[in-house]
């Protein structure tokens, strides 16, 4: 037995703490960058509990999940990678309205739905591009922390990075496989190690506040 539904199902719960914690930073500063990283984690926490009811109750949904799967992959990681940059980059458009994220959100969407149908990309190789563009994004952010912080602490800093290198990893190295590595199924390996790499995220929450500086 894999026990799918069960990873899926923790996978879904950190999203959701983590898309909890930013919700209240929309209400301050960079509202936009906030609202850009609370709408990547509802749609990847969406995708992970109707997987977590596929597996543990109607196999009925599977194309739903499949679907939610796929808009996950095109806008999550993107949509992080922004939020991070923007609230990291300090820029001005969307820090006190929450206007702004909309557009985003919509173009990110229209984008990669344009390209997944054209004929020159296939859906997953838009998944890989707009991924990778948002790992991008959320390693450099981290590493401008690092060379020349502003509100994070190095320790902080070193765990955000950590974050978007365990994607990376993931992806490369353990992938949703049904085949079994240390014991456990690698898709159960893959969605464990997808939310602490969610999970990181709580540490960059100072980057969307101003008034707090790294070395406090």
């Amino acid at each position: 037995m894999h026990n799918y539904w069960l990873l899926d199902a923790l996978l879904g719960l950190a999203s959701l703490l983590v898309a909890n914690q930013y919700w209240y930073l929309t209400r301050a500063r960079f509202q936009s960058a906030a609202l850009i990283i609370v709408a990547a984690l509802m749609i990847m926490a969406l995708a992970a509990l109707v997987g977590a009811y596929r597996y543990g109750i109607d196999p009925g949904v599977t194309e739903l999940h499949r679907a939610l799967a796929q808009i996950s992959g095109f806008a999550s990681f993107l949509l992080i990678g922004i939020g991070l940059a923007w609230a990291r980059l300090e820029i001005s458009w969307g820090r006190d309205t929450r206007a702004p994220a909309y557009l985003v959100m919509v173009l990110i969407l229209a984008g990669a739905i344009g390209l997944a149908q054209s004929t020159s990309m296939s859906a997953l190789t838009v998944i890989d591009l707009f991924s990778t563009v948002g790992l991008v994004l959320w390693l450099l952010v981290a590493l401008l922390e690092l060379i020349a912080p502003r509100r994070l602490k190095r320790n902080q800093a070193l765990v955000i990075g950590a974050g978007a290198l365990l994607v990376v990893f993931n992806g490369l190295f353990i992938g949703t496989g049904a085949s079994r590595l240390l014991g456990l199924a690698r898709t159960n390996w893959f969605h464990l190690l997808l939310a602490l790499s969610i999970l990181s995220l709580l540490w960059a929450r100072p980057l969307f506040n101003l008034d707090q500086s790294n070395n406090e």
